[in-house]
């Protein structure tokens, strides 16, 4: 063999290895991930000739049902536009996305719980069909919650959340769409600049600006440095951090006060000097101890939840990363880099109404095979203890005074007592992101919320009153 035909057959001995290898790769390593990935469509149309499960709120209405053309059945969503971002969609064109990807299995009876019952309907020459998925989704809260930010016009997010069990009441996300019409309108979803088929409670990260303020002065009383009642002077309404200025959102000064109005009337000036007393260590701390930095447990899958913590070019930062001191301040205020989610601070809230413990958020309640069984049943669990139950009392009562005579007075109501904090987001190059951020009733809590409307006004003045009809909703009044 001369050396111009051994180099050949070298080359070629070379390719067909990496040929072998790469085969090898996608068809035995990775084949569990292409078969799950969304927009892998083979394994949606093969279990198209199984009669799916349906998806019901709970007052078991029907928010995914199947619709039969021939030997295959074609998804069908009656409650149309009302929690498409949460339910997702299973489409033989675009794959499956939101609880109709993450609770598949179950829905397509190929759950391992249900491969004897599968067996058994094989047997007997049963068409195969999938467990029923009943969701926490309260279809009157979902609807009450929609409806406020559609009445705005706005981009933004709502989120309800029991707080008791944890489970969520409503998640609602605008603008919203008709999964019923998915391929019809799939140009125009996937263009449109609101991002309608983003779950903003869930993916879309904001600025919280004050809303923030909760996890801050958590971190300063239980640092033993401070309380409610701490005194602090405004003189000039801004102050100079290590030369950084930072204003208030008023320009007439607050003159003396105590930390409960700095809370209540959202005193930036306080806040600041709060945060540079207390340090990076333990604002990131406290960040942590709330669920920041790592995605909650929720029954998406993974690939459709996003964690709150500071964010920097590349992503998620490191907690561990150094800050100067005048980001520490700015952080303190909830400006600077953090992004939270909806759903995160709906988690906030949950736990200082909870009296500290902050509960796994879930909405799937329970899973039904085709005769009606339970096969699996959601039990409550308690995610993060993140403050003491004596902290999240003087913290829930600095949260009245916000409703009562601060900046969220625009959500007060004689029918129950709210608690809250409001946040006003600079974003720049458009309207700042407007929060609310609490729970009813304030003396017996029972739901918590969170609200975010992007390009708004200051945060108690257009988020406060879609809390407020919210909540009541939830709250049956």
């Amino acid at each position: 063999m001369n050396a111009s035909i051994r180099r050949l057959f070298y080359v070629m001995a070379i390719l067909f290895g990496s040929l072998v290898a790469v085969l090898a790769w996608w068809q035995v390593v990775q084949t569990d991930n292409l078969a799950e990935n969304p927009l892998n469509t083979r394994k949606v149309f093969a279990q198209m000739r199984i009669e799916r499960g349906l998806l019901l709120d709970a007052d078991r209405g029907e928010l995914a049902n199947n619709r039969r053309e021939g030997e295959l059945y074609y998804r069908e969503y009656p409650a149309g536009d009302l929690a498409p971002q949460l339910l997702g969609y299973s489409d033989p064109v675009y794959g499956r996305v939101g609880l109709e990807l993450s609770q598949n299995d179950y829905l397509t009876g190929t759950a391992g719980e249900m491969e004897l019952l599968n067996a058994v309907n094989m047997i007997m020459g049963r068409e195969s069909r999938g467990a029923d998925v009943s969701l926490t989704l309260d279809p009157q809260v979902q609807r009450t919650a929609l409806g406020e930010l559609q009445d705005l016009g706005k981009r933004g997010a709502v989120v309800v959340i029991d707080v008791e069990t944890g489970a969520v009441l409503a998640m609602a996300s605008a603008p919203t769409y008709d999964p019923n019409l998915l391929e019809e309108n799939w140009v125009q979803l996937n263009s449109d600049p609101g991002a309608p088929l983003l779950n903003r409670a869930t993916q879309g990260l904001y600025t919280p600006g004050s809303a923030f303020k909760l996890i801050t002065t958590a971190a300063a009383l239980e640092s033993g440095e401070f309380t409610p009642e701490s005194k602090f002077t405004d003189n000039e309404g801004s102050i100079e951090i290590y030369g950084n200025t930072i204003n208030n959102w008023r320009d007439l000064p607050f003159g003396e006060h105590d930390f409960s109005e700095a809370f209540s009337q959202s005193i930036n000036t306080t806040y600041a000097q709060v945060g540079d007393r207390l340090g990076q260590d333990r604002l990131i701390e406290y960040m942590r101890n709330f669920g920041l930095y790592e995605k909650p447990p929720f029954d998406l899958s993974p690939d459709e939840m996003v964690a709150s913590g500071r964010y920097e070019e590349g992503g998620l930062a490191s907690p561990a990363d150094e800050l100067d001191p005048v980001q520490v301040a700015w952080t303190a205020i909830g400006q600077e880099n953090v992004q939270v989610t909806p759903l995160q601070m709906a988690m906030i809230a949950q736990a200082i109404a909870n009296g500290g413990e902050m509960m796994e958020p879930y909405v799937v309640d329970s899973i039904s095979d085709f005769d009606g069984t339970i096969i699996k049943q959601a039990i409550p669990t308690v995610w993060k203890r993140p403050i003491e139950a004596a902290t999240a009392r003087d913290i829930t009562g600095m949260m009245i005074k916000v409703v009562n005579e601060g900046t969220g007075i625009k959500a007060k109501t004689d029918k129950v007592q709210i608690a809250a904090k409001t946040g006003t987001a600079e974003v720049d190059g458009r309207g700042p992101n407007a929060w609310f951020v609490g729970f009813a009733p304030a003396e017996d809590p029972k739901v918590a919320i969170a609200v975010v409307i992007e390009d708004a006004d200051a945060g108690g003045g257009m988020a406060g009153p879609v809390a407020r009809k919210t909540l009541l909703a939830a709250l049956g009044l």
